[in-house]
């Protein structure tokens, strides 16, 4: 009786900790996700200053 009680409290608990690793991996990749896009935009901006620069340079 007490072994089925316990084994089910593992399961709950077991059950728990992997929606919690799900939620902690799934806010991890969003991260990176935002954090690429951000260095896509920061490189595209960063192209089109050089490109200007270089442009008023050769002036």
């Amino acid at each position: 009786m007490a072994g089925t009680i316990i084994r089910k409290i593992g399961i709950v608990l077991v059950t728990v900790l992997k929606v919690l690793l799900q939620i902690i991996l799934f806010l991890f990749k969003f991260s990176m996700t935002v954090m690429k896009v951000i260095l896509i935009l920061f490189t595209l901006v960063l192209r089109i200053f050089l490109v200007m620069m270089g442009v008023s340079i050769r002036d």
